[in-house]
């Protein structure tokens, strides 16, 4: 069974993807920002407390391979919080969270502190995964279809075509707040999945390894982009038409993996 030791790690894991998701959105809104803030700081807070209880762990139990690891996510999140708190620096921790959540990510998928499986695990567990990564996947495919959209219907507009415009029922600015909200639910999905992915593969994964080693990194290659897409809107205001093309490179990414992850493992 999972002890206080794994729960900590995986709850840090948690609290890190959501305060990178909530410190990404409070630069994308005005009337709710301090509040989105507020709940992004106190779950790099509880992160953070839970890291530090991770490491003092992994120290008495002489997990050399994860320890400094977790040093370096621990003083990440302080560091973070401190300068939030002592000189108001938020956009911070729009870097740190994210980071640090990949680095937890890459230790649970490629390094193990763990020699033998827990059992079989929760037969939930591994289905919970596949249904979230999918609907991610689903959501990717959309937000494709709706940047597709955009840009033809932004070509139509420079180009005067009125008859082209007027067959379309959807506006381009309602077609831009789609493209936005398709790609954020993606990416809130994708994390889960990888998230439920990386329990899965610690503690009940007992099969061959080496096999899914390419298809893993692909899919944290595919998150990592996505990750970086929302960034690129969020704190730099990249232009709806720059947005369309990462999020039409996304998807290719995306069909790589899915199409030929296999044959390069």
């Amino acid at each position: 069974m999972l002890n206080f030791y794994h729960l900590g790690v995986i709850s840090a894991l948690i609290a890190f993807a959501c305060s990178s998701g909530l410190y990404l959105h409070s630069f994308a809104t005005h009337r709710t920002r301090d509040i989105i803030n507020r709940s992004a700081y106190g779950f790099m807070f509880v992160a953070s407390l839970l890291m530090a209880f991770n490491t003092y762990n992994a120290y008495i139990h002489d997990l050399t391979h994860t320890t400094s690891s977790f040093v370096l996510v621990t003083f990440l999140g302080w560091i973070t919080i401190l300068a939030q708190m002592g000189f108001g620096v938020k956009a911070l921790g729009s870097v740190v969270a994210p980071v640090s959540t990949l680095i937890l990510l890459l230790q649970f998928f490629f390094i193990s502190p763990h020699t033998t499986t827990l059992g079989a695990g929760p037969t939930g567990l591994l289905k919970a995964h596949i249904l979230t990564s999918v609907l991610g996947e689903a959501f990717v495919i959309i937000a494709f279809g709706v940047a597709v959209f955009y840009l033809l219907q932004q070509r139509a507009l420079k180009n005067k075509q009125i008859d082209l415009l007027q067959h379309t029922q959807v506006s381009i600015s309602k077609l831009s707040q789609a493209l936005i909200i398709t790609i954020w639910v993606g990416f809130i999905l994708l994390t889960g999945g990888l998230i439920l992915g990386a329990i899965f593969w610690q503690f009940y994964f007992d099969g061959d390894r080496a096999d899914l080693l390419g298809k893993i990194l692909w899919a944290i290659i595919v998150w990592l982009w996505y990750l970086s897409t929302l960034i690129s809107r969020n704190l730099f205001n990249i232009s709806a038409k720059k947005l369309a093309w990462m999020t039409i490179a996304g998807f290719v990414l995306l069909s790589l993996g899915l199409f030929g992850i296999y044959n390069w493992s």
